[in-house]
């Protein structure tokens, strides 16, 4: 196990707790998505917490991210997960993923790093296909696709209770504004926060969404 795994195994689910769960708790039976998995922390976190009755439908479109995670999932012996290596949009097709070098990666692009093929899905349909319809929290974090995931999620969100969204910004511009708008159209309740200060101010803003 790396850093990086020993992170977010260990450290990570105490992170989670100060900005994921501000205004709810994820509880035993209940249904999460788990938007941009990375190397498995709010999965592992949440895997736990809903136990045998519960699931996870945890997405990371990175391949060095998804064999990671999957190695992790297995040794786990956790079998409430669901692992989708794809990406999230408002489109099914193939898109280019930029790779930042250090386990992570995005599919806005914002520089001349190298990019290879992935395929994107939506919410929508991926949640159908597992005849899955209705969830008890979603997070999203997927480095600035977020309001694309959103709209590939329209059936999803009428059928949800509980949203978190990390919210980037994108050609100068936070999505935070078109999240929030988004989310108050799909009748949630919205508060937009500045995430708090841990060791290095990353400026991101976090939007929660609640019935």
């Amino acid at each position: 196990m790396n850093i990086q795994q020993f992170f977010h195994q260990y450290f990570y689910p105490v992170y989670i707790r100060r900005w994921a769960e501000r205004f709810h708790e994820v509880e035993g039976g209940q249904i999460v998505v788990d938007a941009g998995s990375y190397l498995g922390g709010f999965t592992f976190y949440t895997a736990k917490k809903v136990g045998k009755a519960g699931k996870v439908i945890a997405f990371e479109p990175d391949p060095r991210n998804f064999e990671v995670l999957k190695k992790s999932v297995d040794n786990s012996k956790l079998e409430n997960i669901i692992l989708i290596n794809k990406a999230l949009g408002n489109t099914v097709k193939k898109v280019e993923l930029e790779s930042a070098n250090h386990f992570s990666s995005v599919v806005i692009k914002t520089s001349k790093r190298l990019t290879f093929e992935i395929q994107q899905t939506t919410l929508d349909q991926e949640l159908k296909n597992f005849g899955i319809f209705d969830i008890d929290f979603i997070k999203i974090n997927i480095e600035g696709a977020e309001v694309d995931a959103l709209k590939g999620a329209t059936k999803t969100l009428l059928n949800t209770k509980h949203i978190v969204i990390s919210c980037h910004i994108i050609n100068g511009i936070n999505t935070a504004d078109i999240v929030e708008s988004m989310l108050k159209k799909c009748g949630f309740r919205v508060e937009v926060l500045k995430r708090r200060k841990v060791l290095v101010d990353f400026g991101h803003i976090d939007v929660y969404g609640f019935r």
